[in-house]
């Protein structure tokens, strides 16, 4: 069950990643595959062995899919979301708290400087080494290196209330970076609730197909596989903040840039 879990994670960062559509279309495969072929071998199966349809079993089974269905997947984009915004808050934060021991050290030229090249190197390697997909890191070394020159940069400080202030920023902005890298890579949602999720929209597809006409079927099946395929393109899209085209913009770390002057 852990490989399976594991499995299932790793597709699932792999899918944040990669193209709306083409998510899409990944995650549409299975939905597919019981819309039609499945669907048609179900019919010809039910056929054969003189399946009835019950007027009554199909209103109580579709209405207890569709509503454990439907609260385990809002369920599932409302952490999701709530996650995401939470991420890009966090992200503002770290940006604020830079700024805020740039202002700290404002009355002291000297400092202001060494700090305002470390803040910079700072941004400069977030950006490239934890933001660039092609060179993600879970955390970059050289990234603590200059947190390290900053931290020294404060402890030089004379002004007892200056130091301490900047000082608090910068456990500030320590503890803001550890939890953008921990909503980097993780998921606030478990594997097993992706399973239960997948295996809850394909027992609602199945249940359609069971319990309609053919040609009502198929077209019930084709509606229902687009949308529960659509809404958990969404969710996967958003399950990881810094991945994917709905990522959090990392604008406010860029606007930082344009305001300090480049080592």
């Amino acid at each position: 069950m852990r490989h399976l879990f594991d499995t299932i994670t790793e597709i699932s960062l792999w899918l944040a990643s990669q193209n709306f559509f083409v998510c899409l279309l990944f995650i549409l495969i299975p939905y597919a595959l019981i819309t039609f072929p499945i669907q048609y071998w179900i019919r010809r199966l039910l056929k054969k062995h003189e399946f009835e349809n019950n007027d009554f079993a199909y209103p109580m089974v579709a209405g207890i899919l569709n509503g454990v269905t439907g609260l385990t997947i809002a369920f599932v984009v409302v952490t999701l979301w709530n996650h995401h915004r939470e991420q890009d808050a966090i992200l503002k934060k770290e940006a604020q708290a830079i700024e805020n021991i740039h202002m700290d050290l404002r009355h002291d030229m000297k400092m202001m400087r060494e700090a305002e090249r470390s803040l910079v190197l700072y941004v400069q390697t977030v950006a490239t080494m934890e933001f660039n997909e092609a060179t993600r890191q879970a955390g970059s070394d050289d990234a603590v290196k200059f947190l390290d020159e900053i931290y020294r940069t404060c402890q030089a400080v004379k002004d007892p209330l200056v130091r301490a202030h900047a000082m608090s920023e910068l456990a500030n902005l320590s503890t803001y970076r550890h939890q953008r890298l921990a909503g980097t890579f993780s998921s606030p949602i478990h594997p097993a609730l992706w399973l239960t999720v997948i295996l809850l929209t394909l027992l609602t597809v199945i249940n359609v197909i069971m319990f309609n006409s053919k040609k009502s079927g198929y077209i019930s099946a084709s509606i229902g596989s687009l949308a529960y395929a659509l809404i958990l393109t969404l969710a996967n899209q958003l399950e990881y903040p810094y991945l994917g085209p709905l990522s959090v913009s990392i604008d406010p770390l860029y606007l930082l840039l344009q305001k300090y002057e480049n080592p």
